[in-house]
């Protein structure tokens, strides 16, 4: 039984980018793995956002596979009905995606590369980085001492550059600016290990959290013993 859930997100911008862009409605879908899943892969807010602030009049269909490879599959299917103009794909399996759309369709893969996909949005390491709740409760977490360590993925980032390279497809013009990785465009990023020593330079220091929400509430008093303020 097909259990997707489907999100149709018509998107109206400011800031035309797709001047080259004939049709109505260019359409991306983006397939998501899993969205209740804790992997830092992808936003699906700020991929939108993104979209809508470089893209004139186009549409972003969200899939929810809910962690189902055949789902996805099938969704992938859909999307492909739907006229989606371009793919942009967090896997549940990579490997069984050898063959995502039948006609030519661009395919972006994010997070973890398919064999399918024209271009790659991921990470250095080449791994998909997972850690419970968002990475403000994990800094918190480790200014209560529950834990030592997190991992930093620059998610929001990821998903932008995806967004760009998905509308740079539309456009008929696509970015050649990352770098090659077994012959795929591929943009590549960072995770970074984060300890209670260079929390405040990382996540503070970048934008991801403030000291107030960091320091609120039961971990007041940990911020001031610690001297993070």
């Amino acid at each position: 039984m097909f259990r997707a859930r489907l999100l149709a997100l018509a998107l109206t911008v400011v800031a035309p980018f797709l001047a080259g862009c004939t049709g109505d409605e260019p359409t991306i879908a983006l397939l998501v793995a899993d969205g209740a899943d804790t992997s830092r892969t992808v936003d699906a807010e700020a991929f939108t956002e993104r979209v809508e602030a470089t893209c004139d009049e186009c549409r972003v269909r969200v899939y929810d596979a809910e962690g189902d490879a055949s789902t996805q599959k099938s969704q992938a299917r859909q999307a492909e009905a739907s006229s989606a103009d371009v793919v942009v794909v967090v896997p549940v399996d990579a490997a069984d995606l050898e063959t995502l759309t039948a006609r030519e369709v661009p395919v972006v893969a994010l997070g973890e590369a398919v064999p399918s996909a024209e271009a790659f949005v991921g990470l250095e390491r080449g791994e998909v980085v997972r850690q419970p709740g968002s990475d403000l409760q994990a800094a918190r977490n480790l200014v209560l001492g529950d834990e030592t360590t997190m991992t930093y993925v620059p998610t929001r980032e990821m998903s932008e550059q995806a967004a760009d390279v998905a509308v740079a497809f539309l456009a008929g013009d696509p970015l050649t600016d990352g770098e090659d990785v077994d012959g795929t465009e591929s943009w590549l990023y960072p995770a970074q290990d984060v300890t209670i020593d260079t929390l405040t330079s990382v996540l503070v220091g970048q934008g991801v959290i403030t000291l107030d929400e960091l320091c609120d509430g039961s971990t007041q008093k940990d911020c001031a013993r610690l001297g993070i303020r």
